[in-house]
């Protein structure tokens, strides 16, 4: 089920996933009362949208219909006198509650699946230093029947998914449900916090994709809170007062809201109304020395808060709380050392590179040395590399090019998808990469399969940037260095053939004539690589291959046998290689099969042949052979190929997405090509081979296929280009003419005639 929800940290209900606690336990009896009572409270509010049963004649049609869509959310704090083992202190603790509650009208098949289930969890507990939070949720469901009558869920009825201490993962059925039904279901979420005066970042949105006839939101904040807000893209304005009891209360409402369609290709922080609000827990006049907020403190934001306006969102500040921490001098010190020594064992010395193969050699040692490195009490690593993901290094990159000689300053800059920087109103709506200052070329390390001077994807095109550099790059506690800040360059856009998707296939009919063999050599180029690299790529692999681009004469197993590592440790780590490459081969499998929509038999031979993780060797290059049978047919002597089926699935436009209004936002500007050699059998001749080509252009992109044929070969090559990462709306019916023109080529077909 697909909601968009807006929540407190990692308890977001954007998932809408929560836990159960299933054990017959004192907790679990007073959870079920807690349960228990939160239904009766939800079922008994009195707002009228939640009685309302009638739906406007232009949305009779609609797969679904939200009637009405209320939160409530509410905080509070209290300071309680806390033993922490060896001294008495204070904790503040805090307690943060919402319920979202949703009535929804049922119109047809499509939406009785997506709501005939919910998922959720109930019961979620971290604990750290000197403090323990925990967060419980509550679920209600009723279904209320075309008569009138209602039935409510039983919410016993819950089947656990995920058991663990921490941790409980459950999924509520919604049995019976109708067209004509009408869904009346929350979830209520309860957090209790300890000594975290964050700020708390939390967005009220006003779209979804199904109308929305009754939307509201309520917040009633504890006098020791703070806020800061602001509203975006014609979102209407938050109501902000104080009560009485100097309580903090918060209103939204829109009414007839028209769906809106968010699942293609848009930019949320340039497109979506939404409020964002930021909650704090405040300070005393008398102690806020750090430009904390004020106990009660509202703040109408006109202005953004990104990092360039107001002492708490200032730079320093931003470095400080992202980067930083991280970059302290023992992180770099030795990698400027170590990249020497590496280049002396290639024949090279250092001082004699150019600039930017200086910044190569810092980038893969860092990479090597700090990434990759072995760890054999991180065992998970070498299992699955793919799932390890790193934060950004931008301060450690422009430290590294700093002591390696090299000028450089730090590009901050918004994200495509994101608000612009101006607006910025969270840290997290700048993205920041370290650049060389004699050529602007980007240096950004947030993947272990990142190269140098690749831009990221997701700030393409963007020119609202700054550069900072600064006279000294070491940093130390409470004394950052003092940028010099100029306007930043506008950050180059990669071409459609820079981020391509390359499959040559030699395809030939098996002897039986009922399938087709496929010889296949994939070729990933720039910003589609790296799916597929954590997907395929061996944590043993990728460390032999940088260890020899580093020309060090061990393997990582001969170093472990040389070392101090008992011989338990040694088959430890060789049994987790050999365990890692016996799940390859599913791995490739399953990329075949999500890539072709196709059944495939006897797969073999698979391997990566360019693991692409250097510049100046960036194509991520695998291969293997397989057995098709989808794709042929025979009529008598004749024999039918299906060949626009190899194209997989392609990418289609749905119904629901093909009216468009606004403007596209791409992930990046792209080309698919298919290379293909079709043996013909002995015997036969090709019929239908002119019938294959097709062109399609036009400024946005394009669809061509060549076909030709011999006696004994058929060739095709297809191309499908995406040449710009942004289209104006107006230019959505051209995309669509190339796009439908390559779903319709998935239904051409070969006829193989016998002479």
């Amino acid at each position: 089920m697909k909601r968009i929800f807006y929540s407190w940290g990692a308890t977001a209900l954007l998932a809408l996933s929560f836990s159960f606690v299933v054990a017959q336990s004192k907790d679990t009896e007073k959870y079920r009362n807690e349960s228990e009572e939160m239904r009766k409270s939800v079922w008994a509010w009195e707002k009228p949208e939640f009685k309302q049963r009638d739906i406007p004649k232009e949305y009779a049609n609609a797969s679904k219909i939200i009637i009405a869509h209320h939160t409530e959310l509410s905080a509070d704090s209290k300071t309680k006198l806390a033993f922490y083992g060896i001294t008495f202190g204070t904790k503040k603790e805090q307690t943060i509650s919402e319920v979202v509650r949703e009535l929804i009208k049922i119109n047809d098949k499509s939406a009785v699946s997506e709501y005939s289930e919910l998922s959720f969890r109930q019961f979620e507990k971290g604990s750290g230093f000197y403090k323990v939070d925990k967060t419980t949720s509550y679920v209600g469901v009723r279904v209320i029947k075309p008569d009138g009558s209602i039935e409510e869920i039983n919410a016993d009825d819950i089947i656990l998914t995920k058991d663990e201490v921490k941790e409980k993962d459950a999924k509520l059925a919604i049995p019976g449900l109708q067209p004509g039904d009408i869904l009346d279901y929350f979830i209520s979420t309860e957090q209790q916090l300890t000594d975290d005066i964050i700020a708390k970042p939390y967005k009220v949105t006003y779209f979804g994709d199904a109308p929305i006839l009754n939307l509201s939101f309520h917040a009633q904040l504890g006098k020791k809170y703070a806020i800061d807000y602001r509203s975006f893209n014609n979102a209407p304005d938050l109501s902000v007062t104080k009560n009485e009891d100097g309580e903090i209360i918060v209103n939204a409402q829109k009414n007839n809201i028209p769906p809106f369609e968010t699942s293609l290709w848009i930019s949320p922080g340039q497109l979506l109304p939404f409020s964002a609000m930021f909650i704090t827990l405040g300070v005393r006049r008398t102690t806020n020395t750090w430009g904390e907020r004020e106990f009660g403190e509202i703040r109408k934001i006109t202005d953004g808060m990104g990092p360039f306006k107001g002492k708490r969102n200032d730079f320093n500040s931003f470095l400080n709380n992202n980067y930083w921490p991280r970059s302290s001098r023992r992180q770099f010190d030795d990698i400027v050392d170590d990249a020497e020594n590496k280049a002396k064992k290639l024949g090279l010395k250092y001082q004699d590179l150019s600039n930017e193969d200086k910044a190569a050699l810092l980038y893969y040692t860092f990479r090597f040395i700090k990434l990759l490195n072995f760890n054999i009490d991180d065992m998970a690593k070498i299992i699955d590399i793919g799932s390890y993901h790193f934060n950004s290094n931008a301060v450690i990159l422009y430290c590294l090019l700093k002591d390696g000689g090299i000028d450089g300053g730090i590009l901050l800059s918004s994200t495509r998808d994101g608000l612009r920087m101006n607006d910025a109103i969270d840290e997290k709506d700048i993205n920041a990469v370290a650049f060389m200052a004699d050529s602007n070329k980007i240096m950004a390390l947030e993947s272990i399969y990142d190269i140098p001077f690749v831009v990221p994807e997701d700030i393409e095109g963007v020119s609202d940037t700054k550069a900072y550099s600064f006279h000294n790059a070491e940093a130390k506690r409470n004394n950052y260095p003092e940028p010099e800040i100029s306007n930043g360059p506008t950050v180059p856009v990669s071409a459609a053939d820079k981020n391509a998707h390359i499959e040559n296939l030699k395809l030939s009919l098996n002897a039986d004539k009922a399938g087709i063999s496929v010889n296949r050599s994939t070729t990933l180029k720039g910003c589609y690589k790296e799916d597929e690299q954590r997907k395929l790529i061996l944590y043993e692999d990728y460390y032999e291959e940088e260890r020899k681009a580093f020309n060090e004469e061990k393997s990582l197993i001969e170093t472990l046998e040389d070392g101090k590592k008992s011989k338990k440790d040694v088959d430890e780590v060789k049994n987790a290689f050999t365990e890692a490459r016996k799940k390859q081969k599913d791995a490739f499998l399953k990329e075949a099969k999500s890539w072709f929509d196709l059944e495939i038999s006897d797969f073999k031979d698979y391997k990566t042949d360019n693991l692409g993780v250097r510049h100046t060797a960036p194509d991520f290059v695998y291969s293997s052979s397989f057995n098709l049978s989808e794709m042929v047919k025979k009529t008598g002597n004749n024999i039918i190929v299906e060949i626009g089926k190899i194209e997989g699935k392609p990418f289609a436009v749905t119904a629901e997405q093909r009216k468009r209004d606004i403007d596209i936002y791409m992930p990046f500007a792209r080309s698919l090509e298919y290379n293909i050699e079709l043996a013909i059998p002995e015997g036969y001749t090709a019929e239908g081979i002119a019938a294959l080509n097709k062109k399609v252009e036009n400024e946005t992109g394009y669809f061509t296929v060549d076909a030709s044929s011999t006696d004994k070969l058929i060739t095709i090559k297809l191309k499908k280009y995406y040449l710009h990462n942004f289209e104006p709306a107006s230019n959505w019916d051209k995309l669509l003419s190339f796009i439908d023109a390559a779903n319709d080529w998935g239904n051409t077909k070969i006829l193989l005639k016998k002479k």
